[in-house]
């Protein structure tokens, strides 16, 4: 595409050495991901000015520079000043790759805890009734079963068109993505708008990034006023009291007709636990009528997240029978109460909780299963929230039988200083054990397992590595379950 296509229209404040016929062949905002041809926004994140790389990605072959500040005659290359660089870039890259959300019907769903088992069953749901899904999440990216490695939950509106682009010509009808608080707030995504959006739930967490809940709750409501359509549809789980007040503040001011809200868990549609086999068998209630549904997953939570996902598929307008069909064939994502190996007739299991209420919710939903103890191990982040640690640490006291403190992700904090925030919540309750590596304390634990014994290893789930000091080093709590098991068979024979 020529620049003169690209930014046409656009109010451009200021033009230096500007070439109308330049031919533009990528965008981007990170200099290290400059290519020939390429267009370097040179935009102001959260930590870094990206006016500090503009020669670096002049050096590696960048034909354009868009930036905020007046254009600096000392770089000889074309630059040109916008008012607003998020918008303009938004804008630009969505033109530069055909507005491929056109032709798809995006999905965003936001909350603290579920959006990603949530998104998940989403996907796997509308593939199962043959429509054809993209999904970009915590766990993975996907476009036409292609999956790709999840650098962040959000990708920035440069990935996006890129990917929607793709998906659209792989003929992909649909596209789930998770939404987190960080991208809207930053407006990751302008100017995306959403089909549907869905909201499970909200509780303390990333209040190392937000000021406070209040500030929390407010960028998880822009998806619903800055990122819906107005012929969109909203699906709002009344599981937490933020549910409720969505639900009444979006009515209160007009962003949708009541007709297009969906509530759902304690409201019309509702799942409700009837048996831990240790499957869970529901009792889905519908908007025709209630069903009975054997599943094959594991965890109370689940029920929940079922409930958000029934809103999602009836707002869509799918066919309620297909979908409740569709729901037995459903599995726990990895890294969600996955179960990944026994010992001595004891199960293990691994989950993504790291907040005080997934924690409390991946506890109790193994307490109707256990017949010995319930053991949990699990740490903290580092340079995160330092407050949710003695909660956390209360709550695993108050749930299990015995507590394994070791190390999470300690990023540049010291995991035993990490370690001790958790045991003021502990309060002498119960008997624990403080391990700092995590691959010892998880060797350790399961030794020590016994018959009857569950044993909940919580807070990275999925992660497939450890963040210390900057540096991510290769670390999988199932992996690592799985290596201690080989060799205690292995010293067994």
């Amino acid at each position: 595409m020529l620049l003169r296509d690209l930014i046409a229209g656009k109010e451009i404040v200021e033009k230096f050495l500007y070439d109308e016929s330049i031919e533009i062949l990528g965008l981007t905002d990170d200099s290290r991901r400059v290519e020939p041809g390429f267009i370097f926004f040179a935009r102001r994140g959260t930590r870094e000015n990206g006016e500090r790389f503009i020669p670096e990605a002049i050096s590696k072959g960048a034909v354009c520079i868009i930036r905020e500040t007046p254009p600096e005659p000392s770089f000889k290359c074309p630059q040109l000043q916008v008012r607003d660089l998020k918008s303009v870039m938004g804008e630009l890259a969505l033109k530069f790759f055909g507005n491929p959300e056109k032709e798809l019907r995006l999905i965003g769903i936001t909350g603290t805890n579920g959006k990603s088992s949530t998104s998940f069953f989403l996907k796997n749901l509308l593939e199962n009734l043959g429509l054809k899904t993209g999904y970009v999440g915590t766990l993975f990216y996907e476009i036409d079963k292609k999956k790709y490695p999840a650098k962040e939950t959000t990708p920035s509106i440069l990935d996006m068109a890129s990917f929607l682009k793709e998906a659209k010509e792989a003929e992909v009808k649909y596209f789930v993505m998770e939404v987190s608080s960080h991208a809207l707030d930053q407006d990751r995504l302008y100017p995306l708008k959403f089909d549907l959006s869905a909201f499970t739930n909200l509780s303390r967490d990333h209040l190392d990034y937000h000021s406070d809940m209040e500030a929390y709750y407010l960028a998880k409501k822009k998806l619903f006023t800055h990122y819906l359509k107005p012929e969109g549809f909203a699906v709002i789980s009344l599981e937490s009291s933020y549910g409720h007040r969505l639900y009444q503040e979006l009515r209160e001011e007009g962003v949708l007709a009541p007709e297009r809200i969906f509530l759902v868990n304690n409201a019309t549609i509702r799942v409700e636990i009837l048996e831990r086999t240790p499957f869970l068998k529901l009792k889905v209630k519908g908007i025709k009528r209630e069903y009975l549904v054997e599943t094959k997953l594991l965890g109370d939570y689940q029920a929940l997240n079922l409930g958000t996902l029934m809103g999602c598929a009836l707002a869509l307008g799918l066919d309620e029978e297909e979908v409740i069909l569709a729901l037995k064939d459903l599995k726990n994502p990895p890294g969600r109460l996955e179960l990944c190996g026994t010992y001595r007739g004891a199960y293990i299991f691994v989950d993504y909780a790291h907040t005080p209420e997934a924690l409390e919710s991946a506890l109790k939903s193994l307490l109707p299963l256990k017949k010995g103890r319930l053991i949990v191990l699990f740490g903290c982040g580092g340079n995160r929230d330092p407050g949710k640690r003695p909660l956390m640490g209360r709550i695993a006291s108050q749930f299990s039988d015995l507590v394994i403190l070791t190390s999470d992700n300690p990023r540049f904090e010291d995991p035993e200083k990490i370690i001790e925030d958790i045991k003021l919540g502990l309060n002498g309750a119960k008997p624990y054990y403080a391990i700092p590596d995590r691959r010892e304390a998880i060797a350790f634990t399961i030794k020590e397992l016994k018959e009857g014994d569950l044993l909940l290893i919580a807070g990275k789930g999925h992660e497939d590595y450890q963040e210390i000091k900057g540096k991510r080093y290769p670390f999988s709590d199932k992996e690592e379950v799985e290596k201690v098991l080989r060799n205690l068979s292995n010293y067994a024979c």
